[in-house]
């Protein structure tokens, strides 16, 4: 077995790889020129010999598989061998292999066997087209070419801009769209599922009036079709993220990350492992402060998937937890007089009683040296620069400057003594 068809991944168990089937008719493929380009230089080299592993990421509905298809039809024209169940074909002829989501054919996480299966194949002109989900696949699948003339390219889908997606719309009508349609498919941001079933729901319920020349909306309304998209879409989705896509709808097309923790109770970190699946789907943005949704259409259908009366229940529960008072951050209490050994105590009471360094060294039986480093370290300690400040610090009232009385100038305040050593 050779080959893999976009999309088409219907073969039976053991082969887990279908037939490049012939194509069927298509519509242009508008918007996508660049990405094109891209995979026909990789179509080109892998032509003239080379082996290339061409890597697709885009999230579902960005149409990955239209894309396969368009770059399986433009291999098959570049004489590429894409069907053949008998080897690998002519040897004088290249080789495609087109994997679409191959994570789901793996036996084990992170495993690829059928690009492991052709590996040996490196010696021959081979291209491995290999379309994927943003953060799904094997990792390491570039080592994957092996042979010394490979090469690797990495393209990825977006959203189709404006004109492309306008256009698409006029394909699939018949006729342009006139200005109040336009308005309606711009809802849909560019996303090409979103867009196709948007315009075949307004068709299948008769909201169109297609002319000769310009398609035109009957009534403004959101299609059952995309009611029914959209439950598939959610149902695909961990509960996670779909607890907080509803959520942040009900909460408006922007909200802050504040109401969104407040509601979901959740740490920082957990609402951050779901954002950036969510971010990665592309159904939401995150800016600086705000949690948005890209796609207007998208957050209206999420909108409207929630019970009015739960809506309701949500933006009460956000206003509350904006008006409900912050705990203030209260001042921390002020430190208490520094745990001081017996000698510096005694130190201080001699200090507070107005002696000189010479006459405490006298009473302490010690040099006027020793009273200098112990007067520096009670400086150190404390953090002042004076005998007054010292006093202060430790406890003791500020000196009476009236007081006529022999002997101590100042007395300490109650516990200024407490937790004193002995000399």
């Amino acid at each position: 077995m050779t080959g893999a068809t976009a999309g088409r991944l219907a073969s039976p168990p053991a082969e887990r790889v279908a037939l490049l089937a012939p194509d069927p008719p298509h519509l242009p493929l508008r918007g996508r020129e660049e990405e094109l380009a891209r995979a026909r230089r990789a179509l080109e080299f892998g032509a003239e010999g080379g082996c290339v592993l061409v890597t697709v990421e885009g999230a579902p509905g960005c149409g990955r598989t239209r894309f396969l298809d368009e770059c399986a039809s433009l291999a098959r024209r570049l004489g590429y061998v894409t069907g053949s169940r008998d080897g690998f074909g002519p040897a004088d002829r290249p080789r495609l292999i087109v994997l679409d989501d191959p994570h789901l054919f793996a036996h084990e996480p992170g495993e690829v066997p059928l690009l492991r299966r052709y590996a040996p194949y490196g010696d021959r002109a081979l291209v491995q087209l290999v379309a994927r989900r943003p953060g799904t696949g094997p990792g390491g699948a570039e080592p994957l070419v092996v042979c010394p003339t490979g090469r690797t390219e990495r393209i990825r889908l977006g959203t189709l801009h404006p004109p492309a997606a306008l256009q698409v719309a006029a394909d699939l009508l018949g006729a342009p769209p006139a200005a109040p349609l336009v308005r309606l498919l711009r809802g849909a941001g560019g996303h090409p599922k979103l867009l196709v079933e948007l315009v075949e729901g307004l068709r299948e319920e008769q909201l169109l009036r297609v002319g000769a020349h310009e398609a035109q909306l009957v009534e403004d309304r959101i299609p059952h079709r995309l009611r029914v998209l959209l439950q598939s879409m959610l149902l695909d989705l961990p509960d996670q993220c779909r607890h907080l896509l509803r959520v942040a709808a009900v909460l408006g097309r922007e909200s802050t990350v504040d109401d969104l923790l407040t509601i979901l109770q959740v740490p920082p970190s957990a609402l951050l492992l779901v954002l950036d699946r969510m971010v990665s789907t592309g159904m939401l943005a995150v800016g600086s402060t705000r949690v948005r949704f890209p796609n207007e259409l998208l957050w209206r259908l999420v909108v409207d998937s929630v019970p009015v009366p739960l809506r309701q229940a949500l933006r009460r529960q956000a206003a509350d937890g904006r008006e409900a008072p912050r705990p203030v951050a209260r001042p921390a209490p002020p430190a208490g007089p520094p745990d001081l050994n017996g000698q510096e105590n005694r130190i201080v009471q001699l200090v507070a009683e107005g002696l000189t360094n010479k006459q405490m060294a006298r009473r302490l039986g010690i040099s006027p040296h020793t009273v200098n480093y112990h007067l520096k370290k009670l400086f150190q300690k404390t953090g002042v620069n004076s005998r007054i400040a010292l006093l202060r610090e430790t406890g003791w009232n500020d000196p009476s400057q009236e007081s006529p009385e022999p002997g101590p100038r100042v007395g300490p305040r109650p516990g200024a003594l407490e937790g004193g050593g002995q000399m």
